[in-house]
């Protein structure tokens, strides 16, 4: 399979399957007289493994690691279970950040209720900015 059926047939830009195979994630061979990339059919599994734990967050790095797993003959599954869990404690972490960072903002637009909007002087451009730097 050439790099363009491949692609083609997993629905992904030709580009990425170049890549994911420079990163050693899609075995190719060269072939002879042309040095274009062939791919085994197997190829396809492994290229839609990959685009489905990029979907899901995955590094190629984690996704490596359980191909690895693949081609030793092991279930990746645990892993890729693993991998799941860790990112969903990862999202929760990053909502908690966000809903913090929601809230100090609400309180700095609370806060300007009371600023008038001031004109640019010596001092400064804009007061509501100064109210949001103290908070």
């Amino acid at each position: 399979m050439t790099v363009n059926e491949l692609a083609r047939a997993a629905g992904v830009d030709p580009g990425k399957v170049r890549y994911y195979a420079r990163r050693g994630l899609l075995p190719a061979r060269r072939e002879p007289g042309n040095g274009y990339r062939s791919f085994e059919t197997t190829a396809l599994a492994r290229l839609r493994f990959i685009t489905g734990g990029r979907a899901l967050g995955f590094s190629l790095k984690e996704l490596g690691r359980s191909l690895a797993q693949a081609d030793a003959g092991r279930s990746p599954c645990p892993q890729v279970r693993a991998l799941l869990d860790e990112r969903i404690a990862a999202v929760a972490a990053q909502r908690r950040a966000l809903e913090r960072e929601e809230a100090r903002l609400n309180a700095i637009v609370a806060q300007w209720a009371a600023v008038p909007d001031g004109v640019p002087d010596e001092q400064r451009l804009c007061p509501l900015i100064e109210v949001a730097r103290n908070a």
